[in-house]
């Protein structure tokens, strides 16, 4: 296998990774039910956790987390040396979890696999965007707004620190589809619509 047959095969298997659609499988799995009929209809951790319960959202939030993570640690190990190769991993995880082939390629916003690439990328800016998240989402309670807030400061802080390879590869495809997928938040953010986070909807 040529070299970039070796890399594209890895991109495929991070995005079919970070297609799994965890919120939906436990759902089934733990209720016997679709998490898609409920709240927003979104698989991610925010719809789960006001669906089923604070420690259900959470779980969904390691796990989705994970698949970016896991995805970036093991892009290190195996091409340690690029820069490209380890950014698009994270990135190939992100996409997979927002375009699901497991789903008919609806899957979630992409928030918590990115992140979790994040943190392995660079920490200190993982921790910069969920400061940013943080500061909107405390006093308003409005996750699309926050959401917004750490995706700004992630393409923030990744220039801000010279990691542009990164920037290039994850920060700005990586924002540019999460902001895609938030789509429907936006509108009924124009519209005075968007629910805040605390309520249940069952």
């Amino acid at each position: 296998m040529t070299q970039w047959g070796l890399v594209g095969g890895w991109l495929i298997l991070w995005f079919l990774v970070g297609a799994v659609p965890f919120g939906y499988v436990l759902g089934k799995v733990i209720y016997g039910t679709d998490l898609r009929q409920y709240g927003s209809r979104n698989i991610g951790a925010t719809n789960a956790a006001r669906t089923f319960g604070m420690k259900f959202g959470l779980a969904v939030l390691v796990m989705d987390g994970l698949k970016g993570w896991a995805g970036v640690v093991l892009a290190m190990q195996w091409f340690p040396h690029d820069a490209v190769i380890i950014g698009l991993t994270g990135t190939a995880a992100m996409w997979g979890h927002v375009f699901s082939p497991f789903l008919r390629f609806r899957g979630g916003k992409g928030v918590a696999t990115g992140l979790g690439a994040a943190l392995m990328l660079d920490w200190k800016t993982a921790l910069l965007a969920v400061a940013g998240f943080a500061v909107v989402v405390v006093p308003l309670r409005i996750v699309s707004l926050a959401s917004l807030a750490g995706m700004l400061a992630l393409i923030v802080s990744l220039w801000a620190r010279h990691h542009m390879t990164y920037l290039w590869v994850f920060g700005l495809p990586t924002v540019a589809v999460s902001l895609w997928a938030h789509r429907a938040n936006w509108v009924r953010l124009l519209r005075g619509q968007e629910p805040r986070f605390g309520r249940r909807t069952q």
